[in-house]
């Protein structure tokens, strides 16, 4: 195990940015500051809420219900997703402005990413390629 600790200049990929330049946060109007900057991760998620989001918006096309949800994040993790973990969660990325719930019929809902979401998970994705690929911009 390394004693490494990162810096603010380890994670600082270009001369011009600040420690204080609001990295990972997004502003109060929801949008994530990105106005040609470097895309920058969904930190402020848990990587299940994140893992919900993207299967989310995986299945976006075909209004998935919270059991389809379920389902197709059961494919991907070890043990299977408890019922209360995954409504708990999805409750709090409705919360959140991620995730739109519209209803299906008198017991169902469907979930689709917001237009927020959508922006954020692809800035998250160009992070992980950037970091992937060590693509320096």
């Amino acid at each position: 195990m390394s004693d490494y600790t990162p810096t603010d200049r380890d994670c600082d990929d270009s001369e011009e940015s600040s420690p204080d330049d609001g990295a990972g946060d997004t502003g109060a109007d929801g949008s994530d500051g990105s106005d040609g900057a470097d895309p920058r991760p969904l930190t402020n998620l848990t990587g299940f809420k994140r893992d919900q989001l993207f299967v989310i918006r995986m299945l976006a096309d075909r209004n998935p219900h919270g059991l389809v949800i379920k389902d197709k994040l059961d494919c991907y993790y070890d043990e299977e997703i408890n019922q209360g973990r995954l409504y708990q969660n999805l409750g709090e990325l409705i919360e959140e402005g991620y995730v739109e719930k519209r209803p299906l019929d008198g017991r169902t809902n469907a979930y689709r990413p917001s237009t927020r979401a959508n922006e954020l998970l692809e800035a998250h994705h160009e992070w992980e390629r950037r970091c992937l690929f060590c693509e320096h911009h």
